[in-house]
């Protein structure tokens, strides 16, 4: 099956299982303890490299929950002297989690999208011998654009919920890459580290 056609079942799914969940917790507000709701700065994870998080569980401080957020990456490589690319942009990462554990320390599980927009730039340095010298002239390859790009990730972590309000999350991102042109390239296991306070 084309992987640009799963890629778009699992986002319209994730769409879908968020939007169900918050209805969820809406309809049984009255039976269930009241969502614990919280607001929280991360640094790498699911954003490349710092963004803001809005997450909320749909009972009490563990359970099932939505995370969702906004953030900024940026990435650079080179390759020896004569070859560079970077891409940078703005993401949006959509996750389901789980967080297993009571009272404030737990592990968060959890499976999303991030999607954005991008802007790629890369620049090599081809060689050449002109016809007849021996001398080595050189010119430059180089491209510029913006474009849509999205990855797949988990989250395994600690989180620490405080009664007074602090949270503190730390753990690793592992990526999932389909391998389509609009799918990035990132490394498998990405570290994250994020500090919030429940609303």
């Amino acid at each position: 099956m084309n992987t640009h056609k799963i890629t778009i079942k699992v986002l319209v799914t994730l769409t879908l299982m968020m939007a169900a969940f918050t209805i969820s917790a809406q309809d049984s507000l009255e039976t269930r303890i009241s969502p614990d709701r919280s607001l929280s700065l991360e640094l790498f994870g699911a954003h490349n490299t710092v963004g803001i998080n809005y997450d909320s569980r749909l009972s009490g401080n563990s359970g099932w929950g939505y995370r969702v957020g906004i953030g900024y990456g940026y990435s650079e490589s080179s390759y020896f002297s004569f070859a560079s690319y970077n891409i940078h942009g703005i993401a949006v990462p959509l996750e389901i989690n789980y967080l297993l554990g009571s009272g404030s320390h737990h592990l968060e599980l959890g499976f999303g999208a991030s999607l954005g927009f991008y802007w790629e730039k890369a620049r090599a340095n081809s060689y050449f011998a002109p016809y007849g010298n021996h001398d080595y002239g050189k010119y430059d390859i180089y491209y510029k654009r913006r474009t849509f790009g999205y990855f797949m990730f988990g989250n395994v972590g600690y989180r620490l919920q405080t009664k007074r309000g602090f949270q503190f999350r730390v753990g690793i991102t592992p990526s999932v890459n389909f391998g389509d042109k609009y799918c990035l390239q990132r490394e498998w296991l990405y570290p994250y580290l994020s500090f919030g306070w429940r609303l």
